[in-house]
């Protein structure tokens, strides 16, 4: 009898481990990867650092693409990511789980490769001349207008843009006196800081203009701006305008993303002229 009593007891044992090791398996994520940062977030980095990042976090399938568009990599990087997208999706999540055999696609600027550039012809002897005209633009410009300005200029707008704490007493009427510079990271920096991700993809407009696209910012609270707009040098203050792009967290549909052009609606909007004194200091 003892000995019945103890085999039925050795198989509920053996019962319980079996439901145990079950149990501990339900979230097993073998055979898979999870995302690190959004693509917009990957933006402006080095593409080497971004294959790692996946690598690291068990990717296998990550491929690169160069888009070889440089010219004097002063604005934008050699190497700089300009998307990231995973099994196809360049909006994709962070922390998301996907299988380890997922394609990942790593799309980043670089120089024409030099044995890919076509032996010059009567057919396309503009294509240099257009070239140099391009570099001659952006040197020209920043012999006058430092592109350092234009980003700090940028930066200052947005922020007193979507700022709570620059108002007056009515919380209406906007108090020049309390927007913040692009040196001012203290005090009560909910209300106001935007860090920079990526400084974006800057260019000539024309001869007192500078253009930008995909120029990301994000504040505290993880909230995302993701901006093209247009910077000229009036002679005084640096003016801000055609402001457009979206607002909103990371990994929401885009429908429900905020249009940045709304802080630009209106006339004499008074941040969107940022005087010398408030770029002044570097951060």
């Amino acid at each position: 009898m003892k000995k019945v009593i103890s085999i039925v007891i050795a198989c509920i044992f053996l019962l319980i481990i079996t439901l145990v090791g079950c149990t501990g398996n339900s979230n097993n994520h073998e055979g898979e990867a999870k995302t690190p940062s959004g693509s917009s977030i990957q933006q402006g980095k080095d593409y080497k650092e971004v294959v790692n990042e996946f690598k690291e976090k068990g990717f296998k399938n990550i491929e690169t693409e160069k888009v070889e568009d440089l010219v004097t990599g002063w604005l934008t990087k050699d190497g700089e990511v300009e998307s990231v997208s995973v099994d196809g999706d360049n909006a994709y999540s962070p922390d998301d789980w996907y299988a380890d055999t997922v394609k990942v696609v790593i799309t980043y600027h670089t120089f024409p490769s030099e044995e890919e550039k076509p032996e010059p012809t009567s057919s396309n002897e503009e294509e240099p001349q257009k070239e140099n005209n391009g570099e001659a633009a952006i040197a020209a410009l920043e012999a006058i207008f430092p592109v350092e300005n234009a980003k700090r200029s940028a930066v200052v707008a947005i922020t007193n843009g979507y700022a709570i704490d620059v108002f007056e007493e009515d919380g209406n009427t906007y108090d020049i006196s309390k927007f913040h510079s692009y040196a001012d990271t203290s005090s009560n920096v909910d209300d106001y800081f935007m860090k920079v991700n990526s400084w974006g993809t800057w260019s000539t407009k024309d001869e007192k203009t500078w253009h930008v696209d995909s120029l990301i910012l994000e504040n505290s609270f993880g909230v995302i701006a993701n901006a093209a707009l247009d910077v000229n040098f009036d002679g005084t203050n640096y003016v801000v305008s055609n402001i457009n792009g979206t607002f909103g967290n990371p990994g929401i549909s885009a429908e429900n993303l905020l249009d940045l052009s709304d802080i630009a609606t209106g006339s004499n909007i008074p941040y969107l002229t940022v005087s010398a004194e408030l770029i002044k200091k570097d951060r």
